[in-house]
């Protein structure tokens, strides 16, 4: 599915526009046009730390329209909006 995801402090996107895949271990991923993996820098928020493969840090929860990515143990929830949608036929 198509999405966006939305930064909770500004109204801004994070990721304005990829692909949401769900991996084997039922956490989502955001595929990009580039073929890169979005993903969240540790304890900084709104900072992407994308790469090829989804490794923890393009790893996310998803509760509804909460994205919740949590990289390491030690590291604070950065949380975000999503809005998923799919192409629809005129």
């Amino acid at each position: 599915m198509k999405c966006a995801v939305i930064r909770v402090d500004t109204g801004l996107p994070f990721i304005a526009d990829a692909t949401m895949v769900t991996n084997g271990d039922g956490s989502v991923s955001f595929l990009l046009a580039s073929g890169l993996y979005a993903g969240q820098e540790p304890n900084v928020y709104g900072l992407r730390h994308d790469g090829p493969e989804p490794q923890a840090y393009q790893r996310a929860s998803l509760s509804g329209a909460v994205v919740t990515f949590v990289t390491r143990p030690q590291d604070a929830p950065m949380v975000y909006l999503v809005g998923i949608g799919k192409p629809y036929a005129a």
